[in-house]
């Protein structure tokens, strides 16, 4: 068991949003993040790998590693099953709520609870890590995975979206889904998921976020007893990942497919290769999302129009997706006429380029985005999953409100110009059977 180093936490104080979060180190290497939610009895817990689906090559100790696609979706899957069975249901049987997702850049395991919060802790912690690799047990969950695989490849909104990202990237493994795909399932074994756990989810590659009403005397002395349980005493490993060039121009302009669907669907997308972090990629998305709400929200003239023509559906919108070293946006949805309203789109993207937009939208679109950010605050739910995202950013929460202060009329409508080129553009269309 590793000694409790007894460093209380740091407070991090946002006066501006008369809001406090404590922050600091524990004993293992694994940082603690801890947001006070007052008068609430549910509370959260997320343990956070700073390792996703991206993370395939890497050099460490001198050494060279590449290991198949999709194998940290396998890892978060297998690291629920342990000798002792499922820790699935240790959660369940304590009435809480367990779940675990990965992105391009993270996974993410975490529990919501009323009662019995440190046995919670306890079990979060074991699930992260201590592995357990039983080969019969990889196998049986490599068979779950390729069937979940399959079952995607059925789904409109997935095979469009992955057909676009296929489309707009060509070296960058964003490309490929994170899942992976059924021949690079078939290949890993229970020896590489230990080394991708080895390498990466040592305690100082990972931190925990909690969000309940304790006091920081309590968390912190909680998650010092339960990750000393399960901690390993081993050194951090220093990782070099790989980096991957990305030109603006994508792999191809249209990607085209058929499938059984009653309407065609239309994406398309925009790259950002610049692989920004920070503040810096927290003021990239701010003004890319805010001129994408000014041109497409359900306010705009642009979705007006198109839904009175008929080119538009309820599911159509548009979006600014990006963590650390990359972001990409996708616009679309279902459409009677694929061409006719990707034509539309490409003409008030290419308005929006020549007259940009006015002073007054934007400011309208700045005071909802400060809106919005603020009530993230009003729940533990909200407030954990904005410190996950701030997280996959490498940015400070706190610091939204002076980066959109910064968002001027003039550096919106230079992103735009900048950044909806048509030399970063790709388009994803389904059709219906001939």
């Amino acid at each position: 068991m590793i000694a409790a180093r007894k460093k209380p936490l740091v407070p991090v104080t946002s006066k501006r949003l008369d809001e406090r979060r404590f922050e600091g180190v524990l004993s293992c290497g694994m940082k603690l993040v801890f947001a006070p939610r007052k008068g609430f009895k549910k509370k959260l817990a997320f343990v956070v790998a700073g390792y996703g689906s991206v993370d395939r090559a890497w050099e460490a100790g001198g050494k060279r590693f590449e290991v198949p696609d999709g194998i940290a979706h396998f890892l978060e899957h297998q690291l629920f099953k342990k000798a002792h069975g499922d820790l699935s249901d240790q959660f369940s049987q304590r009435g809480a709520y367990v779940n675990a997702q990965t992105s391009h850049t993270q996974t993410a395991f975490y529990f919501e609870c009323v009662e019995q919060f440190e046995a919670n802790l306890g079990t979060l912690m074991e699930l992260a890590l201590t592995p357990h690799f039983d080969k019969k047990l990889v196998d049986v969950e490599r068979d779950i995975i390729i069937q979940e695989i399959n079952q995607y490849r059925d789904q409109p909104g997935w095979v469009s979206f992955q057909q676009l990202l296929e489309a707009l990237y060509v070296n960058h493994p964003l490309r490929v889904d994170i899942a992976g795909t059924q021949a690079t399932v078939e290949k890993i074994t229970a020896e590489l998921l230990g080394l991708c756990h080895g390498t990466f989810y040592h305690p100082s590659n990972l931190t925990l976020i909690i969000t309940a009403d304790m006091t920081p005397a309590e968390v912190f002395n909680i998650a010092e007893r339960q990750s000393a349980k399960f901690a390993p005493e081993t050194p951090a490993r220093n990782i070099k990942h790989k980096r991957y060039s990305e030109p603006d121009a994508p792999t191809r302009r249209r990607a085209e497919r058929r499938m059984f669907v009653q309407r065609p669907r239309l994406l398309i997308g925009f790259k950002d290769t610049e692989g920004a972090s920070g503040r810096d990629l927290l003021r990239r998305e701010m003004e890319t999302s805010l001129a994408l709400d000014a041109l497409f929200s359900r306010e705009s003239e642009a979705y007006e129009r198109l839904y009175r023509d008929g080119l538009i559906a309820s599911d159509f919108g548009a979006a600014f997706q990006a963590e650390t070293g990359y972001g990409y946006c996708v616009i679309g949805g279902e459409t009677r006429d694929a061409d006719a309203l990707e034509e539309a789109l490409v003409d008030a993207l290419a308005q929006a380029r020549d007259k940009g937009i006015d002073a007054d939208t934007i400011e309208r679109k700045r005071r909802k985005f400060l809106g919005r950010y603020l009530r993230n605050f009003n729940d533990p739910e909200s407030t954990a999953y904005s410190y996950l995202g701030a997280l996959g950013q490498r940015c400070d929460l706190f610091d939204f409100p002076e980066v959109l202060d910064a968002v001027t009329p003039q550096r919106v409508n230079a992103r735009i110009a900048e950044f909806f080129s048509p030399s970063r553009c790709a388009s994803s269309v389904l059709l219906p059977p001939k």
